[in-house]
């Protein structure tokens, strides 16, 4: 093979595909031959040797992301991910109990740039990168092939792909798409907007920490703030709380919220659905609650962003502690993947003591097991969670 076919590294730079790490820098390349954005090329060591193929993008840090570590066709590269992936979750789970689920976590499952989830018997796909909008079609034919779809649903909407110079892209690829799905998830359903709803239509990654609200929520007066369509509120609701009140600024997921209170056969009388910006409600509003949960989207969606989101997780967690009684729980949670969770809990003890709070950390979470995170990449993890007993 030529040098103009594939890609060389500087000397000593091949340590991190050695160790299995899936991105490539564009300082640690030599030679980078003409190519495509999103065009799959072999990569080798300074010496010769080969080490693995991945698509590149030219104007991006991260120059490649690796699809194999093997010298091997890439469509049966992707076919074996699928294939893996489709056999872990049928493991994970029982289809009557819970038929939404992340199939596809990027590197995670060793697909960089694409996500799909399942809702029933529709796939919904976020191609992030140009790599995996070239590989887009292949994808499509083989999640259709390898699974009883009724139709898979483009949601490509993320700031990754934007910055790869890919517009949005929403519709359907496959099959029937509706803009609404029923799914089940631990024997509650959820009316999922498709086409309209945040992410791919639910938060699927928090599935465990609603099941753990659950158990704590009998008899308790539980507040659920950035609630979006109710999910920690209906399985505290389905566990006998005193009460429920969620709180979201979006008047759509308020009404997605009634509505899944109802579908689950639980009377709104105990679920107060109030829509409002979170920060108004705990500086205004003086009820008390024996168990609060702080979900809120992702303050840093860029490295840049990382000091206004401290100040944003600081002072939302301030208005918590002040607000609730002695003996109570906090449940208090960040997505936003540049904030590590070394900082995240400087950040809640910062929070604690303005607010002249004691807590005890009873536990610490990552996200649901569906959204793996690869031994080798640990950049992967991004949910991070403290359920805390505050005094």
């Amino acid at each position: 093979m030529s040098n103009e076919q594939k890609v060389i590294l500087k000397p000593g730079r091949e340590k991190a595909l050695l160790n299995r790490h899936p991105w490539i820098f564009s300082g640690a390349i030599e030679t980078l031959p003409s190519f495509e954005n999103g065009q799959v090329l072999p990569v080798f060591s300074s010496s010769g040797n080969f080490l693995c193929k991945a698509y590149f993008h030219l104007n991006n840090s991260i120059c490649g992301r690796v699809l194999t570590f093997v010298d091997e066709p890439i469509e049966k590269a992707i076919e074996d991910r699928i294939c893996r992936s489709i056999g872990i979750r049928e493991k994970m789970f029982n289809p009557d109990i819970t038929n939404c689920y992340r199939l596809i976590n990027a590197e995670g499952d060793g697909i960089p740039g694409l996500i799909v989830d399942i809702y029933d018997d529709l796939a919904v796909l976020q191609a992030n990168t140009c790599g995996i909008e070239r590989l887009k079609l292949l994808i499509v034919k083989l999640l259709s092939k390898k699974l009883k779809l009724r139709g898979i649903f483009e949601k490509s909407q993320s700031t990754a792909r934007l910055k790869e110079g890919l517009e949005p892209a929403v519709g359907a690829l496959f099959g029937k798409c509706p803009k609404e799905m029923l799914a089940k998830e631990n024997g509650m359903m959820f009316l999922i907007g498709i086409e309209e709803g945040q992410k791919t239509g639910f938060f699927l990654d928090q599935r465990e920490m609603r099941q753990l609200i659950g158990r704590m929520s009998q008899n308790k007066r539980v507040l659920n703030c950035f609630s979006y369509t109710g999910g920690f509120s209906l399985f505290a609701l389905k566990a006998g709380a005193a009460s429920v009140t969620s709180i979201d600024s979006s008047k759509q997921a308020c009404q997605y919220a009634k509505e899944n209170t109802l579908l689950n056969h639980i009377s709104l009388d105990k679920h107060n659905v109030v829509c409002s910006d979170v920060f108004d409600y705990l500086k205004n509003n003086n009820d008390s609650f024996d168990l609060v949960i702080l979900d809120p989207p992702a303050f840093a969606k860029k490295k840049q962003d990382v000091n206004d989101a401290c100040r944003g997780y600081k002072q939302i967690n301030r208005l918590a502690f002040e607000r609730i009684p002695p003996d109570s729980y906090l449940l208090t949670c960040s997505c936003s993947h540049f904030i590590d969770e070394d900082l995240f809990g400087q950040v809640i003890f910062q929070a604690a003591i303005e607010a002249n709070r004691e807590a005890t950390i009873c536990s610490r979470h990552i996200q649901a097991k569906d959204h793996p995170i690869s031994l080798f990449h640990p950049e992967g993890s991004y949910l991070k969670s403290l359920l805390l007993h505050v005094t």
